[in-house]
């Protein structure tokens, strides 16, 4: 949630409070005690969403790295014994799939390198008696294939920790302006009858709808509520 988030969110959470504390005074009026719950509602949802808004997929991307890492380090093992066969077989295909460097991996696009390790590992599930004289085992070459694939399937993690952060985002949103739109359309006209019934609710309530500036790392400011961010 953003500062003006955050402080609208206080605001709200201020207006049902100062009603749940006075509910003697609004328990026989049907529409305020609506607009109650309804905030109340939206309070809760409010909160069960902010953290999958702030999921981070920081934690991912670091798995997706040493994940690609681990899978170079296996290309770079099994390339130099497909390379030996290659020369040894004067093998055009086995010499193409084994040209590899670790800084040309390294900067390969992610498409591009699980293209290269699925063609290397192919070429190596071809030719393991002729590794195995090289020092590549066939567990090697399983571990290439097992990497190349975990690597891509991280990739559908990371992609929908960002869309339940986006979704949890607009309905955030969404939630906020409806209850700030409720409490002003509603809620302050249902509440400006107090002013004669009940001045000392009325001014409590008054001051529940200032914002305050609760996310500055500055002094507290207070300031009247005229509109959604």
């Amino acid at each position: 949630m953003n500062r003006n988030e955050i402080n609208l969110l206080g605001m709200i959470e201020s207006v049902e409070e100062c009603l749940t504390n006075n509910y003697s005074l609004i328990s026989d009026k049907p529409a305020i005690v609506a607009v109650k719950t309804t905030l109340k509602t939206n309070i809760v949802d409010i909160h069960s969403l902010i953290p999958k808004q702030a999921a981070s997929t920081k934690a991912d991307t670091a798995v997706k790295s040493y994940k690609k890492e681990d899978m170079i380090a296996n290309m770079l093992v099994v390339s130099a014994g497909v390379a030996a066969v290659g020369a040894e077989k004067n093998d055009v295909k086995l010499k193409m799939a084994a040209s590899v460097s670790e800084s040309a991996l390294n900067n390969m696009r992610e498409s591009d390198l699980v293209i290269k390790g699925h063609e290397l590992y192919e070429a190596a599930k071809t030719i393991i008696p002729e590794l195995a004289a090289w020092s590549v085992t066939e567990d090697e070459i399983d571990d290439l294939g097992e990497s190349t694939d975990s690597y891509l399937g991280q990739n559908p993690t990371i992609r929908n920790i960002k869309s339940r952060s986006v979704q949890a985002t607009v309905e955030i949103k969404a939630k906020l302006d409806a209850s700030y739109k409720l409490i002003k359309e509603q809620l302050d006209a249902f509440i400006l009858p107090f002013k004669k019934i009940n001045p000392t609710f009325y001014g409590e309530y008054q001051n529940t709808r200032l914002i305050i500036n609760r996310a500055a790392t500055h002094p507290k400011q207070e300031v009247k509520i005229t509109e959604t961010k």
